[in-house]
């Protein structure tokens, strides 16, 4: 999928994201030696193309600077390399054990009576209000 050259602009990049420390992995570590450059583009295919862009374009610069170019003049390229090496991080099982995260977990709400925030009256003024929609300003 990706050549020898661009996995090692990947983990250049990923290293100025997520530098090592404090006993923790950096991305490229996490995204090359653990395989979950892989595992994060197996999973979001969809950025592959995107991130051969960003890839080809950072060749041979430096990684810091690139990584700053990315945020200044290319928002989607540094939005794709963002997401697929914090990605990948945090999809790590050993780094989610070091952070102590275990996962998204649901946690049912109680079934009996009525929930407390009906209770206390604390969304009366919501339901009172009905449905608004408010556009979000442009960035």
């Amino acid at each position: 999928m990706l050549t020898p050259e661009q996995r090692q602009t990947y983990g250049a990049l990923a290293d100025v994201l997520i530098p090592a420390g404090s006993g923790m992995p950096s991305g490229g570590e996490v995204a090359l030696g653990r395989g979950m450059l892989d595992e994060v583009l197996r999973i979001r295919d969809d950025l592959v193309e995107p991130l051969v862009r960003v890839l080809d374009a950072a060749a041979g610069a430096d990684p810091q600077a690139e990584v700053k170019r990315l945020q200044a003049e290319d928002p989607d390229g540094f939005a794709t390399l963002s997401t697929l090496v914090a990605g990948g991080y945090f999809l790590d099982e050993e780094v989610r054990e070091a952070l102590g995260y275990k996962g998204q977990q649901a946690i049912p709400l109680p079934q009996d009576g009525t929930p407390d925030y009906e209770e206390d009256g604390l969304i009366q003024a919501v339901i009172d209000r009905g449905p608004i929609y408010r556009p979000t300003p442009d960035a």
